[in-house]
């Protein structure tokens, strides 16, 4: 019995240990693959469901195989995506707000701002790891 204990307590002890340093995770099937996404426990799950359903309902790439999360940093819903293309990145390091696919992500902040009430949004976007932002999109709140 004690040693059904000991294994007990360090099963759960490695479980807790592996648990996703990204947050809780939501996931979809969807035809092109399974679109998952991440959100810490600073948002609670039913924004995160909104937000990952504004994204689905925009058509966001998830099938890149690239990380996703949501968080809140200083009460501003911050949504971080990963990025592997590295001429959009370069060219979003030289020109900043004035490259065009930032259109995109302003067109993305706006959805997922919408979907929660309008709360202004900060999508920050990473070279592949979230741990590498290279640029924030700021969307302001929108008047209800």
């Amino acid at each position: 019995m004690r040693l059904l204990a000991v294994g007990s307590f360090l099963f759960l002890a490695f479980a807790a240990g592996c648990s996703n340093k990204l947050g809780e995770e939501l996931a979809k099937d969807q035809p092109n693959g399974r679109a998952t996404m991440f959100h810490t426990e600073a948002v609670d799950a039913a924004t995160a469901a909104k937000v990952f359903g504004a994204m689905l309902e925009v058509n966001y790439n998830f099938a890149a195989n690239l990380p996703e999360q949501i968080d809140r940093v200083q009460g501003r819903l911050t949504l971080r995506l990963g990025n592997d293309n590295e001429q959009t990145i370069a060219a979003v390091i030289q020109n900043g707000d004035k490259e065009s696919v930032i259109r995109y992500f302003e067109g993305l902040a706006q959805a997922v701002s919408k979907a929660i009430g309008n709360e202004p949004v900060d999508i920050v976007l990473c070279r592949t790891s979230l741990d590498e932002p290279f640029h924030t999109v700021v969307w302001p709140s929108q008047p209800k």
